[in-house]
């Protein structure tokens, strides 16, 4: 797809009645191209990191079980998570998550998930 198209698919997506702003990201979560109204880019840099945690515990959940590292008796055994700053962050995997819908009281986000980019869609919630 050409630069070209993209923006003029994220500009006919920003104009859409109830979206707040859309962010285009790398799967790390650095945000590429945003379309919100504030000049200062953290509130982009906020929805890009959300959304690649969200894709990255999405992939981890849905993933088989022997990407996991599962196999035998998961439910015998509890399983323990550690919290570490300094560990890496696992790529996203290719997995079945191909969407997120997330509400919140505020927002709804909706991300399109891929394996090199994600595209956050931030818009006010319906009903």
């Amino acid at each position: 797809m050409s630069l070209e198209a993209v923006e003029g698919v994220m500009e006919h997506i920003t104009y859409t009645k109830g979206v707040v702003g859309v962010v285009v990201c790398t799967a790390e979560g650095e945000p590429i191209r945003d379309s919100f109204q504030s000049l200062d880019r953290s509130v982009a840099q906020s929805y890009a990191t959300i959304a690649a945690d969200l894709a990255r515990q999405a992939a981890l959940l849905f993933a088989p079980a022997k990407v996991r590292g599962g196999g035998g008796d998961a439910a015998a055994k509890p399983v323990v998570k550690k919290k570490s700053v300094s560990a890496p962050l696992p790529p996203i995997q290719e997995s079945t998550v191909e969407l997120i819908r997330v509400r919140t009281l505020q927002h709804e986000i909706v991300i399109r998930c891929s394996a090199d980019y994600l595209i956050a869609i931030v818009q006010e919630p319906v009903g």
